[in-house]
């Protein structure tokens, strides 16, 4: 069967939800984050990253759990994942170094301020930075780029393409203009696992290390923009990127394009458009009413804790397994 009849969605639906991410980013991101940013993270990643590509998934008449790639991987597959993030902190170190001695001055100068203002929140709060990074960060986050966007797009432009875009995309949410080129390798990397296992779980691991490992960085004093990476560091990081490069054009070139994609999101439609659409309000509803909170929060109109935040997140868990079973039910 050919590839773009066995989903709803491809590049313009994906390029959709990615503005929807960032209106809800903005939004719901800026008004949470600002009263609490342990419980704001949480509440960003649920209801602006994770809960667009949700929607998205229900209005294509798709099982969440196969579209988004949550079938089991391999041991083989988790372990390689985890073994890669650790491998790969060379090359994140060496890609930003090499950022930041080319940028402007007033680039480096905000990039060594969030250093230290990271550090500053490892510092106050270990366990629960330590924690929202390494899972909540994660699972939110590849949700939508390597559960979503990623086959989305490739679907539509390919995997390398799809592998390439889906990174810088991942990279710019972070709004990090030293750190991006360090954050698209690493979007690019969690892309190839996606592509290369067939599920969602390799990319969420690698994730959950890499960031785990940056947070025990912190913790140890290794983030100090004043002190530059050991030379020993650099050259291991130069190298490994060379060779990373090369296996990535490996793993990309045995697969035609139409079957990478397909991997990523062996899926068919559900046959009830009408009832697809109907599985999908609740989850656009809580979608939306979180925005309009969170724009009458920051236009300070009301002033909900980050008690109703979290009520809101774990309504969207609840409605998105509901319309995950819904959708089954419909596609057996």
């Amino acid at each position: 069967m050919a590839l773009e009849n066995r989903s709803a969605h491809g590049a313009a639906s994906a390029l959709v939800a990615y503005v929807a991410l960032w209106v809800g980013y903005l939004t719901i991101g800026g008004a949470t984050q600002q009263r609490d940013i342990i419980g704001g993270l949480w509440v960003t990643e649920v209801l602006a990253i994770a809960l667009p590509a949700v929607v998205a998934v229900l209005i294509a008449g798709e099982a969440p759990g196969r579209a988004l790639g949550l079938g089991a991987a391999t041991p083989i597959q988790l372990g390689a994942a985890a073994a890669l993030a650790i491998a790969n902190q060379p090359v994140v170190s060496f890609v930003t170094w090499v950022a930041r001695t080319l940028a402007p001055d007033e680039w480096v100068r905000q990039f060594d301020a969030l250093q230290r203002a990271l550090d500053l929140y490892f510092s106050q709060q270990a366990l629960p930075m330590v924690l929202t990074v390494a899972l909540a960060a994660p699972l939110g986050e590849e949700l939508f780029f390597r559960g979503y966007a990623l086959p989305a797009l490739a679907r539509s432009w390919g995997p390398l393409a799809a592998c390439i875009a889906t990174g810088a995309m991942f990279s710019a949410l972070h709004v990090n203009r030293i750190g991006f080129l360090g954050l698209w390798e690493i979007g690019i990397l969690l892309a190839v696992l996606r592509l290369w296992s067939g599920s969602l779980w390799p990319a969420v691991v690698c994730h959950a290390t890499n960031n785990a490992v940056a947070g025990a960085a912190f913790l140890l004093g290794w983030e100090d923009p004043d002190v530059p990476p050991p030379a020993w560091l650099l050259a291991l990081g130069a190298v490994l990127l060379a060779a990373g490069i090369a296996l990535i054009g490996r793993v990309l070139r045995r697969a035609p394009p139409a079957e990478a994609a397909a991997a990523a999101a062996d899926v068919e439609p559900t046959a009830e458009p009408g009832g697809s659409l109907s599985r999908a309000w609740a989850p656009s509803v809580i979608w939306a009413g979180a925005v309009l909170l969170a724009l009458a929060q920051l236009r300070r109109a009301t002033d909900p804790s980050i008690l109703v935040w979290l009520g809101l997140s774990a309504a969207a868990v609840i409605a998105t397994v509901a319309g995950a079973r819904s959708s089954q039910r419909a596609s057996v």
